[in-house]
């Protein structure tokens, strides 16, 4: 489309950002998948993991930071494990308690994987003044926060309609008691 002016609306601007947005989602899913793909993992352990990467944390705060229940992340500990991807270990200030934490194999595959994105990612961060990160960096934020609230949003919708199609539980009925005749 030709344009008469260099003039662009807020409401053009705002629909772009929308799209945008929408496209990075989808490139950062598409990577996000074929990581999982090469590192033989599903989506629900490459999250974790990718958890695990910017800190060793304990199974409990690892669950809610996958979203998960800690019987469900139990399961993705050990396939993790079994993996070589991470392991427990004693959490040196209390002794008593477990953190997870990524191997050194794990850092090696995400130089490998994302290292490249990383360094052409500083690259293209070079480009923007402190003042426009900042804007960048509080857009980003507030939308993080924004989909983590309608994740748990849409999470208890889907257990709410679980609930309401599930027939409603009735108490075992027990054959009456007849009387025993005894000759």
């Amino acid at each position: 489309m030709i344009r008469k002016s260099n003039h662009i609306t807020r409401r053009e601007v705002v629909a772009r950002l929308g799209r945008e947005v929408q496209s990075a989602q989808e490139a950062t899913d598409e990577v996000d998948e074929a990581a999982a793909r090469l590192l033989g993992l599903n989506r629900t352990d490459l999250r974790a993991l990718g958890a695990l990467a910017r800190e060793a944390l304990t199974p409990s705060d690892l669950a809610r930071a996958a979203g998960l229940t800690r019987g469900a992340m139990t399961t993705v500990l050990d396939r993790l494990e079994d993996a070589g991807y991470v392991r427990r270990a004693r959490d040196l200030v209390d002794r008593r308690g477990v953190r997870v934490e990524i191997t050194d194999r794990t850092r090696e595959e995400i130089e490998r994987i994302w290292g490249p994105i990383a360094r052409e990612g500083q690259r293209l961060i070079a480009k923007y003044s402190t003042t426009e990160l900042a804007a960048i960096c509080s857009f980003l934020e507030e939308s993080r926060t924004l989909q983590k609230a309608h994740a748990e949003r849409i999470r208890s919708m889907t257990e709410q309609e679980r609930d309401s199609t599930e027939p409603p539980r009735r108490a075992a009925v027990r054959p009456a008691r007849t009387p025993s005749r005894r000759p």
